[in-house]
């Protein structure tokens, strides 16, 4: 089973179990996959491993920079929202 089957299959899996932030994270990366997949080899190639894993990482350091400046700016609850949609993606 390769990243984006992985994905397809957890982003049902969030839907049947209403895990709402979840699925707002999984929806983010198929995205970001699809993008990236468009990005480099047109809509009928693939991302190689190599190639999924950078987005993967580019999202997390988003994730990271985020929760820096929240907890800089004095928002807890929003860098909190951000930690438990980095554990998401860290899983991958």
């Amino acid at each position: 089973m390769n990243l984006s089957e992985r994905v397809d299959s957890e982003l049902k899996a969030a839907m049947r179990e209403k895990n709402a932030v979840k699925l707002g994270v999984l929806r983010m990366l198929k995205s970001a996959l699809s993008y990236a997949t468009i990005e480099k080899s047109g809509a009928e190639g693939g991302l190689s491993g190599a190639d999924a894993a950078q987005v993967i990482r580019k999202q997390v350091k988003q994730r990271q920079d985020s929760i820096e400046s929240f907890e800089k700016g004095g928002r807890p609850e929003l860098a909190a929202k951000e930690k438990e949609e980095l554990s998401i993606l860290q899983s991958y």
